[in-house]
């Protein structure tokens, strides 16, 4: 295993820590306001917490194996792992919006008066710098590795920014200027947001299960590397396709077909070489094949 992928995985480790850690915390914190305000906000708030340290749990576990190096059993390694563990992180993410939903419609039905708001204000300001900085580190992680599983955690826990501040909003209106509907109505809100996360998690993870193609960028790029070789004639049928982490590319190559075996070897190896330089963490098989020049 190479240094880069090395780190990669300890940083995808890291991550998957970092997120059960703070979900974690603000699970204690969000309990205890819930208990003493009996704000539906901050169950709204709470329950997503309790949503994230599940799938992140889950995630941990998915990153686990998505790292480990392939083997006897799994020839291109356990990267599928993170689409797998995607979709129950989708799931979980879907029964916890409905819950949410009926909460909240039952709370807008059945008004509840709500106590001592100032501490929820402050909770949920510590949540949203917490969250904030879990956020900063995901980005990071997802630049070096592209990890699917790291982006799908971040994905709700930018939406628990979006949710804390309207927590906050959602405190004030209905404590300070007394419109006890608005704490109900953003508990629904939440649930709808949470519904459009499930679809986003579920498209990604289908399409990394379903070895939907590459990028047409990423392809591209893969064409303009291969024609840059003055021997190659022409490149068809190029495959590709995510992993995790990992990129599978495949094609064939058209080269003279007067360059003995061990010079075409060469020149298919140089541009395997040239790939990996733009894109490390890929797997390249090239297919040479014969073609007589016109005399």
């Amino acid at each position: 295993m190479n240094a880069k992928l090395e780190r990669n995985n300890r940083l995808m480790k890291q991550a998957g820590v970092a997120s059960v850690m703070v979900a974690f915390t603000l699970i204690v914190m969000k309990a205890i306001t819930f208990f003493i305000t009996g704000s539906v906000a901050i169950l709204s708030s709470l329950f997503d917490s309790t949503q994230d340290l599940i799938t992140s749990g889950v995630n941990m576990v998915a990153i686990h194996h998505a790292t480990e190096p392939a083997d006897k059993e799994h020839r291109f390694g356990h990267g599928k792992a993170q689409g797998i563990g995607s979709l129950i992180q989708a799931v979980i993410i879907a029964i916890a919006s409905v819950f949410l939903m009926v909460e909240s419609v039952r709370r807008f039905c059945h008004p509840e008066p709500l106590k001592q708001v100032s501490l929820g204000l402050g909770i949920t300001v510590v949540a949203i710098i917490l969250t904030f900085f879990l956020i900063r580190f995901q980005t990071h992680v997802i630049g070096e590795t592209k990890s699917l599983s790291i982006a799908a955690d971040r994905a709700h826990y930018t939406g628990d920014i979006m949710m804390n501040v309207g927590v906050i909003v959602s405190l004030i209106c209905s404590y300070y200027l007394k419109w006890e509907w608005v704490d109900s109505v953003f508990g629904v809100g939440v649930s709808l947001y949470l519904f459009v996360v499930v679809y986003q998690i579920l498209r990604e993870s289908c399409n990394m299960l379903m070895d939907k193609e590459m990028p047409e960028d990423f392809r591209n790029s893969i064409h303009a590397i291969v024609h840059a070789f003055p021997e190659v004639t022409q490149i068809h049928d190029l495959k590709t396709r995510q992993s995790g982490s990992h990129a599978f590319v495949q094609f064939s190559v058209h080269l003279d077909d007067t360059l003995t075996l061990r010079q075409a070897h060469d020149i298919t190896d140089k541009i395997e070489d040239r790939i990996k330089e733009q894109f490390p963490d890929t797997e390249i098989i090239i297919h040479p094949e014969p073609e007589r020049k016109t005399q």
